[in-house]
């Protein structure tokens, strides 16, 4: 089990990750919700947490969520809400490219 302070920086740690694709600026943490089992990280553009302008942000960024027990990250969507997602993950049909294993191919 971890606490919230070690699930930030998983939390981080898989926002620098995301960083490091060409194009995708820093990014920083603007809000964390305690759920039962995990901790949802919301995130914007570092910058744009320095300047406030629009142009600065970024878009389509997905909540992070983190599992209490494991210390997994899991990248969620944004076509759906948050609630949809957890529910997702807590029965188990949850895959993102976090948590899926590295020989991971999808079937067709």
């Amino acid at each position: 089990m971890i606490n919230q302070h070690e699930a930030r920086g998983v939390a981080e740690g898989a926002l620098r990750t995301m960083s490091s694709v060409s194009g995708v600026p820093p990014l920083a943490i603007t809000e964390v919700e305690e759920r039962p089992g995990c901790w949802v990280f919301y995130y914007q553009s570092a910058r744009y947490l320095q300047t406030g302008s629009f142009l600065d942000s970024v878009a389509g960024n997905a909540p992070i969520i983190v599992d209490r027990n494991t210390g997994q990250p899991h990248v969620t969507g944004t076509a759906r809400s948050t609630a949809y997602y957890l529910a997702e993950l807590a029965e188990g049909r949850h895959t993102c490219e976090l948590c899926r294993p590295p020989s991971f191919t999808p079937q067709f």
